[in-house]
């Protein structure tokens, strides 16, 4: 088969430029080996957008399903690069050939909105920023959230968290950390955040006291889909106590969950009700400075 005209090479490059100055996902696929009788050759391309639309191909039919599929899952489980093999027998198709396809997956920088200018929160954003994540730190103290504390914050806002919500929210794409210096400035975030799309929602604090968050959202009707969507305590369960063993549990959490594709783009509480469940840090704080 010919390569792919120039007029679906040049969809497929502006596509390619647009996701990636929008910090959009997507997946590229190309064919690398074809034996045999194939709908694609080498050099067919075909770019994967979340939504399993496509620009270009690789053949169509269900060869093309399947490379979609594949596709969609590498952009989901964050283990990079691969190489896939198909026989096409195996898939339903006569043609019987075989093609190997080299998919790249493009996923966009993760943000995460720490909560909380305080020792934890500067321990998770330094953790995070190793990990490659974008954060936007808010606190209403100047003196405990400025770029001394927080050198690679992308975003710094010294405002009540009312308003910083209001003059910030996050997305549908985003993580929140809610680790700020008291209960009440907590319950201040997570009740102005419970029920909006949001990658991650996660707050510090005791089994008890995520209890009696979990109550006070109920006696606001909020529903237990909702309520069930934030993870609190936050972390996994490392006996975690200083607040950078904290941030770890936090780190190691959210590592857990997008390995396993969970914790992506605007997430239900539905979706998430039946997750493979990470166990919660002991985090007894809720007093991030």
């Amino acid at each position: 088969m010919a390569s792919p005209p120039m007029e679906s090479m040049k969809n497929i490059a502006q596509e390619l430029g647009r996701i990636i100055d929008q910090e959009e996902n997507g997946a590229l696929a190309l064919v690398v080996r074809a034996t045999g009788s194939t709908p694609g050759g080498v050099g067919a391309k075909m770019l994967v957008l979340p939504d399993g639309s496509i620009r270009g191909t690789v053949g169509g039919g269900v060869l093309e399903a399947r490379v979609i599929s594949d596709a969609l899952n590498a952009i989901e489980d964050g283990k990079g690069p691969r190489t896939v093999h198909y026989k096409l027998d195996e898939l339903g198709m006569s043609c019987g050939g075989e093609m190997s396809l080299y998919l790249e997956p493009i996923v966009a920088p993760r943000r995460v909105f720490i909560y909380g200018g305080g020792h934890v929160g500067a321990a998770i954003a330094k953790v995070l920023s190793m990990l490659g994540c974008r954060t936007v730190v808010a606190d209403d103290r100047e003196e405990w959230a400025n770029r001394e504390r927080f050198p690679d914050a992308e975003e710094i806002i010294n405002k009540p968290y009312a308003e910083a919500i209001a003059a910030r929210a996050p997305g549908p794409r985003d993580h929140v950390i809610i680790v700020t210096r008291g209960h009440e400035h907590d319950l201040t975030v997570l009740e102005a955040l419970v029920g909006r799309k949001l990658a991650y929602l996660g707050m510090i604090g005791s089994k008890k006291k995520a209890q009696e968050a979990r109550e006070r959202l109920k006696g606001k009707n909020v529903s237990e889909e909702q309520i069930q969507f934030v993870r609190s305590p936050v972390g996994l369960d490392i006996g975690a106590v200083t607040p950078e063993e904290i941030a770890v549990s936090v780190a190691a959490e959210l590592i857990f969950l997008w390995r396993r594709g969970v914790g992506g783009e605007g997430k239900s509480g539905a979706a998430r009700a039946g997750r493979d469940d990470s166990p919660k840090a002991p985090a007894k704080g809720g007093k991030g400075a």
